[in-house]
């Protein structure tokens, strides 16, 4: 019998599975635009986002994603939005993105993001209606609504 999704905040104990669910999923994309440095990413990774700050999105009792929504003065910062590459295509993404909007709707501010132009996840993002904002030589900005 399966159970619902449920998500949950992060916590300490989540930290490496984070930084591996993070290697599994963005490491191709990473590597492309800039090459992979496996020490420089997991402290930065660590450093800049504290699992903390995650939410853990898990099935069964199981962590199969997460993300990480900052809230900035007059917007949310979608730094990150993550599925285990065998759950990816089964709805979690956009359950997730659910969430995210909520929020935004809640507090009265648009979501912002940036996605790597290697990166496939432009096209979930555009089909969950962000649209572009900016671009630089690796990266998109979008934002929603």
């Amino acid at each position: 019998m399966e159970v619902f999704p449920n998500i949950r905040k992060g916590c300490s104990e989540d930290e490496d599975w984070l930084f591996q669910l993070f290697r599994k999923t963005m490491q191709d994309y990473i590597d492309k635009a800039w090459g992979w440095d496996e020490l420089l990413q997991r402290e930065g990774f660590v450093t800049s986002l504290p699992a903390r700050n995650f939410a853990i999105l898990e099935l069964n009792g199981t962590s199969i994603g997460s993300y990480y929504l900052a809230d900035r003065a007059n917007h949310f910062l979608l730094e990150m939005i993550l599925v285990a590459p065998e759950d990816q295509r089964r709805g979690f993404g956009s359950l997730m993105m659910k969430q995210i909007k909520h929020q935004s709707r809640e507090h009265n501010k648009p979501v912002w993001l940036s996605v790597l132009k290697t990166n496939p996840a432009i096209q979930f993002h555009l089909v969950n209606s962000f649209r572009q904002v900016e671009e630089d030589e690796h990266s998109i900005r979008m934002m929603w609504p």
